[in-house]
């Protein structure tokens, strides 16, 4: 292996929100946390170099996005994700969230409907609910282990006039379902039908496994022209702390008032280490990264997935198709929330994301975040493997 992945990041002394926010009787344990989705390996090798250099040059000043910053991204969605991007398309912007605020600014008024589907990422409905619009769920139907979308529902949801703009997740976190082609023509057509803008939130996207790809959403029929698509090295190359997101919009006018509604949200320039960053990563060598780093965590599923259907198997582990996180349907045991949570937390020695977070239809279920070194996961399991002589719980 080219890269170290076996390393556990030290996260300790550096103000990080992941360590600081750690349970005690974890740290105690001396096993670590799987809540967030912050990678437990250091990033690639070729931004710490580029941040480096960044840094020793001593100019920190205003970035822009000049020839070589705009070349990198259409060289990774070209060669990463075969996906034909145009200079004039790329919006650089304070990050993924900070984008969807911006969206909702700019497409909708106070009051208006942001349609989700449930299970999902909470803070979309955090930024819903911070520019005083509503948030409109249209959740996903689970059925035999296995995610789908309520297209019935979904066109009720976008024929309401007051719900303007859709947020979709592709892969979608915290499911890890890789949206097919054929369900985002689906999303696309009735977004189209009923003048719904979509943000299709793609900041997982070179994340998948098993032969899956992540359909750029602006491909697929009837998209191109009421949608804005997010992309960003937060996730894949575990940036999550710098404030970087670039933003694809191919449609002029949607392009052109979501950039003065970025502005107006006091947007100056590229950070330095974003744009040093992503110049380093956008490239061959930080290709042939995620290209480790996936076969890795993939083994980390593996691993994990065999545990459980091995030692639990009332636990259902639902199928990972991207993502680095695993969501973990614990309904079979009949255990309250709280009753959960106090036997993985103070039993077990789990530190997981409670699916509550997510939505009502998260309860019962955890999110697991697997990109860490394999030693620390087989400690926790071994944590796990000795509770499991001594509880009739499971």
């Amino acid at each position: 292996m080219k890269f170290d992945f076996d390393t556990l990041v030290d996260r300790s002394n550096i103000g990080n929100m992941k360590y600081l926010t750690t349970l005690d009787i974890i740290n105690r344990k001396g096993t670590i946390s799987y809540a967030g989705a912050e990678m437990d390996f250091k990033t690639a090798p070729v931004i710490i170099d580029a941040i480096i250099r960044r840094a020793k040059n001593g100019l920190l000043g205003f970035t822009l996005a000049d020839k070589n910053y705009l070349n990198s991204i259409k060289w990774w969605m070209e060669t990463q994700r075969n996906w034909e991007v145009d200079y004039k398309w790329i919006v650089p912007t304070y990050g993924t969230i900070h984008s969807v605020a911006t969206a909702i600014r700019a497409f909708t008024n106070e009051g208006n409907g942001i349609i989700v589907q449930s299970p999902i990422y909470n803070r979309y409905d955090q930024a819903a609910k911070r520019t005083k619009r509503k948030t409109v769920f249209n959740p996903l139907i689970y059925k035999d282990g296995k995610y789908h979308m309520d297209f019935d529902n979904l066109e009720k949801c976008m024929k309401c006039e007051n719900n303007k703009l859709m947020i979709i997740c592709n892969p979608h976190n915290p499911i890890g379902r890789v949206w097919d082609r054929k369900d985002l023509a689906n999303v696309a057509y009735f977004a189209k039908k009923y003048n719904v803008i979509v943000f299709s939130d793609e900041i997982f996207a070179e994340v998948v496994f098993d032969g899956h790809i992540t359909t750029p959403y602006s491909t697929v029929e009837h998209a191109k022209n009421n949608c804005i698509v997010a992309t960003s090295l937060g996730k894949t190359f575990n940036l999550t702390g710098v404030n970087n997101a670039n933003i694809i919009i191919l449609n002029d006018k949607i392009r052109e008032a979501f950039i003065i509604q970025r502005d107006s949200d006091h947007y100056g320039s590229i950070d330095p280490i974003a744009y040093a960053s992503i110049c380093a990563a956008y490239s061959e060598v930080g290709a042939d990264w995620v290209s480790e780093m996936k076969k890795y965590v993939w083994e980390n599923i593996i691993l994990i997935q065999n545990f459980f259907k091995e030692n639990i198997p009332k636990v259902n582990i639902v199928n990972t198709e991207g993502t680095f996180m695993i969501w973990i349907d614990w309904n079979n045991l009949e255990l309250s929330e709280e009753e959960l949570y106090s036997f993985l937390i103070n039993e077990a020695y789990l530190e997981l994301d409670r699916g509550s977070h997510y939505g009502d239809d998260g309860v019962g279920f955890s999110r697991m975040n697997v990109a860490s070194p394999r030693k620390e996961i087989v400690k926790s399991l071994d944590f796990f493997s000795m509770l499991l002589l001594n509880v009739d719980i499971l």
